[in-house]
């Protein structure tokens, strides 16, 4: 079996801490006998862990891109590697750093910084997921059978994934968090979603402050229990649990997680981290279900699945011709002239693949509708779902201008309102490497 193996970044800029890993993706090339090769990812490795730093800020409270960029560049040399060297991964904004007015800005440099095919992303549905991978949360719902639950409580938000063998099927997240109230030079700075449950609370007195974090603690619970009419609105960042998943195992990780383990004295961070940790394990002994302890590694779960399974590889029936790999942040349409003449994707959704009269039909609408992409010097792009984008590609390109710019790649599932990365092709141009994602940022 031939393998490539593919280096690979995952950077996480969170609401308290920045931190990074890197890691190795072994890709595997299977060639059957009368069967196309196919393309697989068969193993990942983690190569290195970064100490965990502070997220820097500046002296307006936004994100220190100069300083974030000086974590990296010194993380980078102390594991021996080159930004050329990374061929895969990802550097994500997290929580409450999400809504930061120089978020975007932020990550679009350190995505620049950080290597070829190195992908920028926020959002907490993907947080969630990546958050929820890395907690190996989804493997636990594989081995055991059970609805699992990993609940990822960071500085500003609280990420809750659920897993269903193996499968991620729903997702919430929180303005819960260990930094919402901080503590600085002597003063008490309380972020104004939480407010709703500062109610008649003084916080300058720690008793106050514990009956806040029991609190929040409360709020996490009934949102893994389905219990959504007990949740202040304001604490809602995205949406609640859907209900039709119940988890019968709870997994936690992020900056608060670790601290439910060890001794850590109340106000070392100078915020509510240590408080809530506390608070979470007390109310969390009334779940009816199984509760498992953090990992030692639980504050780097976000990274580790931004770094370990955030690349999908596309189906082994791809066709392309003239494309400048990588493709980034291609916004995935329904129609060419969606994204106001932005880099884009067509994801066609069919049930199944089509056969050749209808095939033929398809590519030559979408050589009409994409003539304009093709004169503006951008690439068509058209993503399918089942395995027929090699066809698909022969029926277009006869339909095309000689030498057009165009890909055609399968078994990516997307929507409108997703974007996609698109790597340089594997296994002898065989397959190429994926990541569907969400930017989301708030201000």
């Amino acid at each position: 079996m031939e393998q490539e193996i593919l280096l690979s970044a995952g950077i996480d800029i969170g609401t308290t801490t920045t931190h990074l890993i890197i890691s190795e993706i072994a890709v595997a090339l299977e060639r059957g006998f009368g069967a196309p090769p196919q393309a697989k990812i068969a193993g990942k490795k983690i190569l290195y862990k970064s100490p965990v730093y502070f997220t820097p800020l500046d002296v307006s409270g936004q994100i220190d891109a100069k300083g974030v960029a000086a974590i990296i560049e010194k993380e980078y040399r102390r594991a021996g590697v080159r930004k050329e060297d990374l061929k895969s991964g990802a550097v994500i904004i997290t929580g409450e750093s999400a809504k930061k007015k120089n978020a975007r800005r932020v990550l679009q440099e350190t995505a620049r910084l950080s290597g070829d095919f190195i992908t920028a992303n926020a959002g907490a549905a993907l947080e969630s997921f990546l958050s929820g991978k890395g907690a190996a949360a989804d493997l636990r719902s594989r081995q055991n059978g059970r609805v699992t639950a990993n609940v990822d409580i960071g500085g500003g938000t609280t990420n809750i994934s659920v897993f269903q063998s193996g499968e991620f099927v729903d997702d919430c997240c929180l303005n819960i968090g260990g930094r919402l109230v901080r503590f600085e030079n002597g003063r008490i700075i309380a972020a104004d979603c939480i407010r709703p449950l500062c109610e008649r609370l003084d916080l300058t007195d720690k008793q106050a402050l514990q009956t806040l974090c029991r609190r929040m603690a409360d709020c996490i619970l009934f949102a893994v229990q389905g219990e959504n009419d007990r949740i202040p609105p304001a604490l809602v960042t995205n949406h609640l649990l859907s209900g039709r998943f119940v988890p019968q195992t709870v997994t936690f990780s992020g900056g608060v997680a670790a601290c439910m383990t060890g001794q850590h004295d109340a106000f070392q961070y100078k915020d509510l981290g240590v408080l809530l940790a506390g608070a979470v394990q007390s109310v969390f002994a009334a779940f009816s279900g199984e509760v498992i302890q953090p990992q030692p590694d639980s504050i780097r779960a976000t990274v580790i699945g931004a770094g370990n399974f955030h690349m999908e590889v596309s189906g082994s029936t791809i066709f392309y011709q003239n494309i400048c790999f990588p493709l980034k942040n291609l916004a995935c349409v329904r129609a060419f002239g969606e994204a106001g003449g932005a880099p884009s994707a067509l994801c066609l959704q069919t049930q199944s693949a089509p056969g050749f009269a209808v095939l033929d039909s398809l590519a030559r609408q979408i050589a009409a509708a994409g003539s304009d992409l093709l004169a503006a010097g951008q690439p068509l792009v058209i993503l399918t779902k089942h395995d027929f984008s090699k066809a698909l590609g022969f029926c277009l390109k006869k339909y095309l201008p000689p030498g057009a710019s165009f890909l055609c790649a399968d078994g990516i599932d997307c929507t409108k309102g997703d974007y996609v990365d698109i790597g340089a092709p594997l296994g002898g141009g065989v397959a190429v490497p994926v990541v569907v994602k969400t930017l989301v940022f708030g201000g």
